[in-house]
Order: C-alpha cells, then sequence, then structure tokens
C-alpha cells in the first residue's frame, strides 16, 4: 500500500508518543530516544503483568519451526508458557520462578527442573545493553498495533556490516516487545516472536505457577547452569585442562563470561562471546564426551581438514569437532559457514 499523507500523520503521532515517553529522562536526540526505548522495554516484565497469546516462528534454510503458546506472566518473576501447538507439544506448560525453571512433559508424566542464573541477572542485561548502543544503531522505523496495542518500532543496525540484525515492536504505554523479528546476515528472517492477544493484568491466581509434581510425575534434575562470571583466567583455571578460544571472530564480539559446568557428567568449560544481540557459546572438554544431539540428525562437513557434526534446530546451528585431544562445540544464531570460520581459528 503506498505511503500516504494520512499514514505519514499516523506513524509521526506514532513516534511523538514514544519520544514523549523517554524525553523525561534527559534523552535529546533520536540516538538516545531509543536507547533508553530499548533499556525500557529491557525492564518491562519486571513491572507490567499480563496474559496473552504467543507465537513463535523460527526459520531454518529447509524448514519454519512454529509454535503458540498462552503465556501468563506475574512481574516480576514469574511466568507460566502453555503449548497449544504444534500437536507434539500440546498440553506441556513452562514454569518459571525466578532462576528456576520447570518443565512439564504430561505425556511422559515426567517435570524437568533447570537453574540459570542469567534469567535473574539484572547487571548482565545493563551490560548486554551497552555493548548494543556500542555495536548497533538504533533506527526509529513507524509504528504497527499488535494484539490491539499501539506500538512504535526499532530497527537495530549492525554497525560494522550495515545488515539490519534485529527489529522490535515496543507497546508505546507498558514498553513491553509485542513482536520481534531476527535476521540472517543474508538478510532473511531466522525467527519471529509475535503477541496476537493481549490483556494487561494483575489478577492471575497463585495456582497458576504451582511447580509441585502432580500425582504420578517422575521428577528429574535439568540443567544446572553455573553463574557465569567476567574473570575468565580464574574459569579457564577452574577448566582442569589448558583451553583454547577463537582468534577470528565477526566485528563487534567479544568475550562476556565464562563458567565450569557439569553437563552429563563431563566438566564443561562454556565461553560466551556477545555483540549484544547476538551470542556465541563455545563448550570445550577433554574428558572425550562429544555433543548429544537428542533426536536431531546429525550432518557431517569438513573445514580445514577437519571432519566436524552440525545440526540445525531453527537458527540455531550446533557444530561439534575433535582437535589435539579437545571436544569442541559451537553454538549460535549465526549461519553455519560463519561458524565454520570461527571453528577454523580454534587452535589449541
Amino acid at each position: 500500500m503506498p505511503f500516504t499523507s494520512r499514514t505519514a500523520r499516523s506513524t509521526t503521532a506514532a513516534l511523538g508518543l514514544a519520544f514523549a515517553a523517554v524525553a523525561a529522562s534527559g534523552a535529546t536526540s533520536p540516538v538516545d530516544q531509543a536507547a533508553v526505548l530499548l533499556r525500557e522495554s529491557l525492564d518491562a516484565p519486571k513491572s507490567v503483568s499480563y496474559v496473552g497469546e504467543m507465537q513463535t516462528i523460527r526459520f531454518s534454510t529447509s524448514r519454519a519451526i512454529a509454535t503458540i503458546v498462552r503465556v501468563e506472566h506475574r512481574a516480576p518473576s514469574l511466568t507460566r508458557r502453555w503449548y497449544l501447538a504444534p500437536d507434539s507439544l500440546y498440553g506441556d506448560y513452562i514454569i518459571t520462578r525466578g532462576i528456576a525453571t520447570y518443565q512439564f512433559d504430561t505425556k511422559h508424566e515426567r517435570v524437568t527442573v533447570s537453574r540459570n542464573p542469567m534469567l535473574d541477572d539484572t547487571v548482565a542485561a545493563s551490560g548486554n545493553l551497552d555493548r548494543v548502543v556500542q555495536n548497533y544503531r538504533s533506527v526509529f522505523d513507524g509504528h504497527e498495533d499488535i494484539a490491539d496495542r499501539p506500538t512504535v518500532s526499532l530497527s537495530l543496525i549492525n554497525k560494522y556490516t550495515g545488515e539490519r540484525a534485529v527489529r522490535v515492536w515496543i507497546d508505546q504505554q507498558t514498553h513491553l516487545v509485542l513482536k520481534k523479528e531476527e535476521y540472517h546476515g543474508n538478510g532473511a528472517v531466522a525467527s519471529q516472536m509475535r503477541f496476537e492477544e493481549l490483556r494487561y493484568t494483575t489478577a492471575i491466581p497463585d495456582d497458576i505457577f504451582a511447580t509441585a509434581a502432580p500425582a504420578g510425575y517422575e521428577q528429574v534434575t535439568g540443567t544446572e547452569i553455573a553463574t557465569p562470571s567476567s574473570d575468565i583466567e580464574r574459569v579457564e583455571r577452574d577448566a582442569g585442562f589448558t583451553p583454547a578460544s577463537p582468534k577470528d571472530l565477526p566485528q563487534g564480539f567479544a568475550l562476556a563470561t565464562g563458567d565450569v559446568t557439569v553437563v552429563n557428567g563431563v566438566r564443561t568449560l562454556h565461553l560466551l562471546y556477545s555483540d549484544g544481540l547476538r551470542t556465541i557459546s563455545l563448550f570445550e572438554n577433554a574428558t572425550g564426551a562429544a555433543a548429544d544431539f537428542g533426536t536431531l540428525r546429525a550432518r557431517t562437513m569438513h573445514f580445514s581438514g577437519h571432519e566436524a557434526e552440525y545440526v540445525e534446530d531453527g537458527p540455531t546451528t550446533l557444530l561439534t569437532w575433535r582437535e589435539r585431544g579437545l571436544y569442541f562445540a559451537l553454538v549460535s544464531d549465526l549461519m553455519r559457514p560463519e561458524l565454520a570460520e570461527i571453528a577454523k581459528s580454534v587452535v589449541p
């Protein structure tokens, strides 16, 4: 549809509301205003309670994976997600309470309990936004009604490549992100999240977030993620072996945190690289334990004389290989050729 003068006036009005919302913060330029709005969207789930229906689509080179969940969130840290689609997940639900996640598999009568300190790490979130501002340019680019709520849209443009990495649609009043699209380096959509229905309310019963296993359910321990640390030297000493790290990373990426954890009984070093929006996780161990691909079918590829295996789960790629007695795994939403270039630079 042509961009008419009426549409232009409506867009200008919407952006004006967004600018007014951040004016009290002291932001004066569009860049400052965008940064303030991004920070407010990051903080919104800590103060905004809601019930809604959310659709997520993750795209890979060969397929699209779609899920629909009913979401009930009571600020600051209680969330329940109940799967409506696909059929294979229908009826399953996930409850998050702070750093703990309870995943209920209703078909197999099992609840898996995991803990991730990063789910409640406001300091890390703040530092992440600083990296976003450093590596990305924020551009206001219109408005749209999402779930009957007026939103203002921001695109984040990579300063080094000029490519749009993410676009978010932010509720003008509450600053909750109501729609989000992530893009591959070639411009293709990697994933999309969108609220189809939304109602703001704090009247959500306590039993919605109950985590006690129903009668007959087996409770199992899931992933216990260690608290990440910025003291990388200490973390690498704790690994118990001489680790390796990539020498070649995409521009803007830097080593953010590290941790040593036990995965399936194997002591594993995890190094997390980030540019604020995208992340690269490098896992390595010296125990001879290869990656567990679960139900996904691994494929073989070669780079620099190495034979590697990889799987693609939507936009996320897991690439594994062995070198000089160490087992490596790279996990990222970067495209597979990009991960292969990073893998080439990992030399013990």
